[in-house]
């Protein structure tokens, strides 16, 4: 008996072309940057209804101590207008939990770029 079978059948996933898309969030995590500098938010989004679609990720980087506070409130704001945009309330703090099975829609644009092919958030819609 065969360990492994036969995985012709088993698509590919790929990146959808640009345009507007439901996504869903299905996972998230605190991460830090590649020189441990900054730490992000990541959600890896599914793209709802899009069989063999690469899910989409995407970062909220957060402010770092060694940010002057014009650029962490630069930072910050940027956080706000996506929490604002995705429907969650910037009023009181929110944890990680409260990102699992966000949905919301989202302009995309496809990529082939250093980072492989995928596909990137433009705007949330």
């Amino acid at each position: 008996m065969s360990l492994i079978p036969n995985l012709s059948d088993i698509p590919e996933l790929s990146p959808v072309p640009d345009g507007e898309y439901d996504l869903r969030v299905t996972s998230v995590k605190e991460k830090k940057s590649k020189d441990g500098s900054r730490n992000s938010i990541m959600l890896v989004c599914e793209i709802i209804g899009e069989e063999n679609a690469l899910p989409v990720f995407h970062s909220l980087w957060l402010p770092s101590a060694s940010d002057d506070e014009e650029k962490s409130a630069t930072m910050w704001r940027m956080i706000k207008d996506f929490l604002i945009s995705v429907g969650l309330s910037p009023d009181g703090e929110l944890e990680l939990e409260d990102f699992e099975d966000l949905s919301f829609s989202a302009l995309l644009e496809y990529e082939d770029g250093a980072w492989g092919k995928r596909n990137n958030i433009l705007r949330i819609t």
